[in-house]
C-alpha cells in the first residue's frame, strides 16, 4: 500500500483562507496609498514650481496672482466686518498636504477668507493648509520687528484633526486575570495604548 506524501501548506491551507490572504494583499496598496490621499479641498493643479513663502515675502509683486499651497500653525484669527484673516505659521507640508509640525518655520503669512470663521473652531495651534492665489504684503509687528506678511485668498482649506495624548492607563494589577489561558487588559504582554488619538 503506498504511503500518504506530505501535504504542502499551500494544501494544508483552507480554500476561503488563501483567497482572503490574496485579496488582503491585492487591497493593501491601495488602502496605503488611500491613507496618504490629499483631502479634495487641497487637491488642486499648481505650476510646476510654485512660488515659495520667502518668495512671496520677498517679491510679493513678481509672483502677484499666483497659485500657491501654503500651511502652517494658526497663530492667531482676526475677524473683520467683510473677511476672516488667520495668521499662520508656515511649515513644510507633507505629501498628503498636512504641514510638518517639528518643522523649520518658513515665515508667516495671512490667509484671507470671505467668511466667517469662528476663532473658537480656528483655534490657536491647530495645523491648517489652505490653496489661493497670492495678493501682495500687508506690514504687521511680531513683536516690535515690522513684518511683511503676505497676503493669500484663500480658495480652499483643510482645518486637520488635533493629535491629543490619551488619558493615563489604569492602574496595573499584577495580580489581575492571571489566568494562564487568559490574557488581561494588563498582561505586561499585551499592547499598549497608542499615544495619541484623533480627536
Amino acid at each position: 500500500m503506498p504511503r500518504n506524501t506530505p501535504r504542502s501548506l499551500a494544501d494544508r491551507t483552507p480554500h476561503h483562507l488563501r483567497r482572503s490572504v490574496v485579496f488582503g494583499l491585492l487591497v493593501l496598496p491601495f488602502l496605503l496609498c488611500a491613507c496618504a490621499a490629499m483631502p479634495e479641498a487641497l487637491d488642486v493643479e499648481l505650476a510646476a514650481d510654485p512660488p515659495s513663502l520667502e518668495q512671496a515675502r520677498h517679491q510679493p509683486d513678481a509672483v502677484k496672482d499666483a497659485s500657491v499651497r501654503f500651511g502652517g500653525q494658526i497663530a492667531a484669527v482676526e475677524n473683520r466686518s467683510d473677511t476672516t484673516l488667520i495668521e499662520v505659521v508656515g511649515r513644510d507640508l507633507r505629501r498628503d498636504g498636512r504641514p510638518v509640525g517639528d518643522s523649520t518655520s518658513r515665515g508667516r503669512f495671512l490667509a484671507v477668507f470671505e467668511d466667517f470663521l469662528d476663532p473658537a473652531v480656528y483655534e490657536e495651534g491647530r495645523q491648517i493648509t489652505v490653496v489661493g492665489t497670492l495678493d501682495g504684503t500687508e506690514a504687521r509687528k511680531v513683536g516690535e520687528h515690522d513684518y511683511p506678511y503676505p497676503r493669500v485668498r484663500v480658495q480652499g482649506h483643510h482645518l486637520w484633526p488635533e493629535l491629543r495624548p490619551l488619558p493615563p492607563p489604569y492602574y496595573y494589577d499584577p495580580w489581575y486575570y492571571r489566568d494562564p489561558f487568559l490574557r488581561s487588559h494588563y498582561d505586561p504582554f499585551f499592547p499598549r495604548h497608542p499615544r495619541h488619538h484623533w480627536r
